[in-house]
């Protein structure tokens, strides 16, 4: 297994898991299948990202440009080959001026549920 860094701050739960997932081109599975996070901290970036989803009105007003991205499933390569297809949320870059819209079903039938709403969780919190 390949671990790749793009240095977030490490001590954060959701710039922990963007350290580790978000890297299109490069992400591989687990080989042992074992998730990166723990129980606790699982419920650390839910309680972020829970934290965010309340300050926000039910109804968004979204700006242009937008990348609008359908069903996921828990397909997490389908999600990398994507961002690498289309460009990837850039704390650095076009996050401050791109608005990114996932329409539900993130998880489910894929293999990697765990890290594909664990990303999306994390990138809400940043």
């Amino acid at each position: 297994r390949r671990t790749h860094s793009i240095d977030f701050a490490p001590e954060s739960v959701h710039r922990k898991v963007l350290n580790q997932l978000l890297h299109p081109r490069l992400w591989e599975p687990n080989a042992d299948r074992r998730f990166m996070l723990s129980a606790a901290e699982i419920d650390q970036l839910c309680d972020l990202a829970e934290e965010k989803f309340q300050a926000e009105p039910t109804v968004l007003k979204l700006r242009a440009p937008i990348k609008i991205f359908g069903d996921l499933h828990g397909q997490f390569g389908d999600l990398m080959r994507l961002f690498a297809e289309y460009g990837s949320p850039s704390t650095a870059g076009d996050i401050a001026y791109i608005d990114y819209l996932f329409l539900g079903d993130y998880v489910d039938r894929g293999a990697f549920s765990l890290e594909t709403i664990s990303l999306l969780l994390a990138l809400k919190v940043e």
